[in-house]
This record gives C-alpha cells, structure tokens and sequence, in this order.
C-alpha cells in the first residue's frame, strides 16, 4: 500500500467510523498471503485486510468472498471474527477493502510463549483440535450453501492445485511423481461435507490471556468453503511438524509442534477421529495432499518474488522451502506403489 493509497483509505475509514482522536494504519507483517493492518485512533482499535498487487491465482486473495462468509459464519461460530464493512470501490482503494474486529490475546508462533506450561502443551493440542471440529459441525444452511459445489470436492482440489502448481512452477519440477501419486490415489467421495477452514493452526488462534490454552478467535478465512473435513485435517497436518521429522524439515516449521508435550500427528488424527467419529484406518492422502497445497502456495508466493512483484525479503528461501516440502512429501509415499 503505497502513501497515497494509504492516505485515501484512512480519510474514508476516518468518515465512516465513530473516532475519538486521528486514525494510524500499520502493517502487521506475520502473514504471507493477504495485507492486514492495524487501525487505530488512540483508544480503539479495528483490522483491515485486503489483497497484495500483482498476479493473483484465479480464486485467491477474494476479500468480497472472505467478507461475506465471515458476515454468514457470525451466528454459528463465536470464535470467527466479527466484520463490519466492506469496501468495494476503486476510488476509495484500488482493491475491495474490509474492517473487522481486532480480537486482543495471546498468539502462538514458531516458540512457545513463556507463558505456558509444560502440562499446557497437549491442553493447547486439544483446543486446537476442539476448535476445528466445532467448525466441522457448524450448521450448513441456505447462507452457508452458496460455498457447496457439491460432490466432487476431492477431485476438484487436486487438479485445481495441480493447476496452480504448473502455472507457476519452477523449471525443475520435482513434484511430478507427487501429483501422479495424488491423482491416483484419491479416496472415495463419501463423507458428509462440512464448513472447513483449510489453513487451521496454531499462528491463525488466538488464546485467551486470562485463559491461555482457551481460544478466543480464529483468522485468516480467505480459503474457507464446504467440503471434506479430511481435507481440512491434511491442511493442517502440513504445518504439524514433529520431534522425529528430518532436521530440514524441522528447520522450516512455524508452530511450536516439535516441544515435548505435543502431540504427534497419528495422536492429532486418532483424537479428531474419537471426537468426530469418523473411521479412517490411513490418512496418507490427506496429509500429502496437505503438504502438496502447501508447497503450491509457497511457490505462488515465490513466483511473485521472483517476478519483483514483490520485493518481501521474507520470500528470498521459498525456493527452499518449496523442495523441502516435496522431499518430505516424496518420503511419505516412498514406499507406496505410485
């Protein structure tokens, strides 16, 4: 966002809400994907989220979509933030713009916050795990609909993904022997569909202060829709990296999931299975499906760097990232006939 943009955004926001003294905007930079911001005037204080500039994948940074399934999710879900206005007009901002709640706690990154507690790890794993299974339950009616496409949601991930990744791919594509195994293995279409986040973690909850291992809110909605609750838990087993995984992979990790007390992802998958009641006997694809998603929107990001689209030093090692992801998904089929 540039000063002049800034500058617009801030005049507008400053005539549509109630203030009690002059509005600042600052970036808050733990995010990759979307822009947010903190606004203020002193004593009150609100989010702004919009879409960064250059090429977007088709479908992606929606902040019209994300604004409308918050707006539709409020009633439902205590732990969605609550938005307030959208804007979505070229002379106020050259991108739709929305304003929501600032939801004030504790967030949980790469390391745990002194905070906690040895005997607040599996606690904390526990309400993450609770918190993603609420959504899963949450009624789906005629609002929440408009997200089904109806059957077929497994196939449409993977060759939309598929197709996001060969847009953008690297001369050297390594992960051709990753989507192959995908697209062969897909699982029957069969469970009922739910309301799903597909980016649930650590870094997009925020806990209580008072109450460090209870979650007051969740974020970063920009993917949500109706499909496979299986397919929400692969997501968030991409990012579920434990004590035991290869140090490279380890070396890339953004939750604090390698601390003792945690727990691993069979323990993650068999408790959400117990609460849910679902049977699965093997969750390979979910999880590599989850990793392979995962290394799509890395090399996305890393695609806009490379292009100078965006200048972020924090997207110099995606490259990195990106291989490292494929030879940890690469492992995890190793020994399945592709």
């Amino acid at each position: 966002m540039n000063s002049d943009q800034k500058k617009s955004l801030i005049k507008y926001l400053k005539n549509r809400l109630v203030c009690t003294g002059e509005l600042t905007l600052t970036a808050l930079t733990g995010g990759v994907s979307n822009l947010t911001y903190r606004l203020s005037d002193g004593e009150q204080q609100w989010i702004v989220r919009t879409s960064p500039s250059g090429t977007k994948a088709k479908g992606a940074h929606d902040m019209v979509r994300e604004y409308n399934l918050l707006k539709s999710l409020s009633e439902y879900y205590v732990l969605s933030p609550k938005v307030y206005f959208l804007i979505d007009d070229l002379d106020i901002f050259p991108r739709p713009v929305y304003v929501m709640e600032a939801i004030e706690g504790i967030e949980v990154h790469r390391k745990l916050p002194d905070i906690y507690q040895t005997t607040d790890q599996k606690k904390l794993c526990h309400a993450l795990i609770n918190a993603q299974l609420q959504l899963h339950q949450v009624p789906l009616n005629e609002t929440l609909q408009v997200y089904n496409m109806g059957r077929g949601y497994i196939k449409r991930q993977i060759s939309g993904w598929v197709k996001r990744y060969k847009n953008v791919q690297p001369n050297h594509n390594r992960a051709d022997m990753l989507i192959h195994w995908l697209q062969k293995n897909l699982p029957t279409d069969n469970k009922p569909y739910a309301l799903i986040h597909n980016d649930f973690k650590f870094d997009n909850l925020i806990f209580d202060t008072q109450n460090p291992t209870q979650i007051i809110g969740v974020l970063d909605w920009e993917m949500a829709t109706v499909g496979d609750p299986l397919m929400d838990l692969g997501c968030s087993l991409a990012y579920w990296i434990q004590a035991n995984d290869h140090p490279s992979t380890q070396a890339i990790r953004t939750q604090p999931t390698t601390e003792n007390g945690m727990l691993t992802r069979d323990e993650y998958v068999h408790e959400y299975c117990r609460l849910s009641g679902i049977q699965l006997d093997n969750y390979d694809f979910y999880y590599v499906y989850g990793l392979f998603r995962l290394t799509v929107i890395v090399q996305q990001i890393y695609y806009r760097y490379q292009q100078g689209q965006t200048n972020d030093q924090r997207f110099k090692p995606f490259g990195d990232i990106r291989d490292i992801l494929i030879n940890h998904s690469l492992q995890q089929i190793g020994d399945i006939n592709v």
